[in-house]
């Protein structure tokens, strides 16, 4: 059985998953979907603002049942999430390696942007001081976890800034669909 045509789009809060997943999506008219909002669909709850999350396996175990419920193996996807994620104590969690064997993605695309730019959005997006040593270092523990799970799936990966190439990243899609 081949992999899923998902396109697992990975990075730190704030560096622009939305906005590229939304512009990709258009491009190439395929469906995006957030992991926050598979995992809170499935799980009948509202989506929060809130970084910290508690039972992080948990969730995930929600997002593979929601993925198999949601999602065929016809089309191709868009999936926006993480490879870390800040638990209820702020501290950088990796998400169990299970979660990314259930999505079966195709391909991992992380965006990444240096951490002030990051820190900059994310202030003012949500209104809350975010402590920049710390988004630091969750986008340097992002990058090196997703970089294990691409080489255990042994799938294509791209890591780059959706801002200064994002012709790249076109590109890099462009060559998976076909």
């Amino acid at each position: 059985m081949g992999k899923r045509k998902i396109i697992f789009v990975a990075g730190v809060h704030g560096v622009g998953k939305t906005t590229l997943c939304n512009a990709l999506a258009t491009q190439f008219e395929i469906e995006h979907f957030s992991a926050s909002n598979l995992i809170a669909k499935e799980k009948e709850e509202e989506h929060f603002r809130s970084k910290q999350v508690g039972n992080i396996a948990g969730n995930q175990d929600h997002l593979v049942v929601a993925i198999n419920k949601y999602l065929n193996d016809i089309n191709w996807y868009l999936l926006d999430g993480h490879f870390c994620l800040l638990n209820k104590d702020n501290e950088i969690t990796q998400i169990p390696y299970s979660t990314y064997e259930g999505i079966d993605p195709s391909a991992i695309l992380v965006l990444i942007d240096k951490p002030e730019n990051v820190h900059a959005r994310l202030n003012s997006r949500d209104s809350i001081r975010y402590d920049l040593a710390l988004f630091r270092s969750f986008q340097e523990q992002e990058i090196l976890y997703a970089e294990y799970v691409r080489n255990k799936l042994h799938i294509p990966y791209l890591m780059s800034n959706p801002i200064e190439n994002q012709d790249e990243i076109f590109a890099f899609i462009k060559g998976l669909l076909v």
